[in-house]
């Protein structure tokens, strides 16, 4: 594993969100190879990736960036997220447990799903992002398929409410009855979003701050 410092990863995060914010996708692409060359894990890029795209998201709120500007950073990064995972890609004959992972409804914000699906896919597991269906339809198409984990995200606080309606119909769903349920996202920075997520009884397994607590949280969800 690579034995870099705190000093060494915020290099790469500033390195690589120079390189986004001046539309160099070339030398962003060139940061995450020379990640990998240098013994970088699947886990370690993407702290990098995420950390970097935070940043971009804080810019874009206080708006020292134009909405364009970020929607590139997200399309590089994504772009990184697809290239790394393949340098990492395992092939197993029997999967690990099946993940569904979506964003709450109503966002499109699915980097952090995007990273913990390869993630997922890397320790063996069968995973499916779903991104814009309707949550009934979701749970109609699913209830005859064993799912292990689900994996929710809400950026926005005004997302929560949404997410853990969906939490809700999930648990009411018999088929889904052995299933864990994990939670993250930016919204859950904000305490108030936490106790919004848990208001009325919604069952949450896990509300993870983290790629890694995300991950290691799934290796108790295995069939």
């Amino acid at each position: 594993m690579m034995s870099g410092t705190h000093q060494e990863s915020d290099s790469r995060v500033s390195g690589y969100l120079r390189a986004v914010l001046g539309k160099d996708k070339g030398s962003a692409e060139g940061l995450v190879r020379g990640m990998i060359d240098d013994g970088a894990s699947l886990a370690e890029v993407f702290d990098v990736l995420g950390a970097a795209q935070v940043e971009v998201g804080d810019l874009w709120e206080r708006g020292v960036i134009a909405v364009s500007d970020e929607h590139y950073a997200t399309e590089v990064t994504l772009a990184c997220i697809t290239r790394a995972s393949e340098q990492f890609r395992k092939y197993r004959r029997q999967p690990v447990g099946f993940a569904v992972l979506r964003p709450a409804e109503g966002e499109f914000h699915n980097v952090g799903l995007r990273m913990l699906s390869e993630l997922l896919r890397n320790e063996g597991w069968e995973t499916e992002l779903r991104i814009s269906d309707p949550p009934l339809s979701m749970v109609r198409e699913l209830k005859n398929r064993r799912v292990n984990l689900f994996c929710f995200s809400a950026t926005m606080p005004s997302s929560v409410q949404h997410l853990s309606e969906t939490v809700r119909m999930i648990c009411k769903e018999p088929s889904f009855e052995s299933a864990k349920i994990l939670v993250g996202g930016r919204a859950f920075n904000d305490a108030g979003a936490q106790k919004a997520l848990v208001a009325g009884g919604t069952r949450v397994d896990c509300l993870a701050s983290n790629l890694h607590e995300a991950l290691e949280f799934s290796r108790s969800a295995r069939s």
